[in-house]
């Protein structure tokens, strides 16, 4: 049996008690498994180290980046074109008139093959 089993102790005893109490010292392993040394140079864990951020914080960050992005990349407005126009008389000195003979091909049905070639030579005349 214990020997504060039985007996209950009253307030003021308890707090004359609690200085003496010295609490257990903690394993030798538990600081290597709460704070494990790392062997890795400190510029690789910066570059692996991780930060939790909650999925609404992350998705308003990623609107604000593509909505800062968006606003960056957008080109200026080109400039500002005015057309001034002026009526300027330019002199005719001849006239051309070109005439163009166009022939056109009878219609599809009118085409038939011949029944008997006979060619015909034609000679130039100068």
């Amino acid at each position: 049996m214990e020997p504060f089993e039985k007996d209950e102790l009253s307030d003021r005893e308890l707090n004359n008690l609690l200085p003496q109490w010295k609490a257990p010292d903690a394993p030798a392993r538990l600081r290597g498994a709460v704070f494990p040394e790392s062997r890795r140079p400190w510029w690789r864990r910066l570059w692996t180290a991780s930060i939790r951020v909650p999925l609404p914080v992350a998705c308003a960050l990623l609107a604000l980046l593509a909505f800062a992005l968006g606003r960056l990349s957008r080109t200026p407005p080109p400039p500002r074109v005015v057309v001034k126009t002026e009526r300027v008389e330019v002199p005719v000195v001849q006239e051309r008139i070109v005439t163009r003979t166009v022939y056109r091909a009878p219609d599809a049905v009118a085409w038939r093959p011949v029944r008997e070639l006979q060619p015909r030579i034609l000679r130039r005349t100068q």
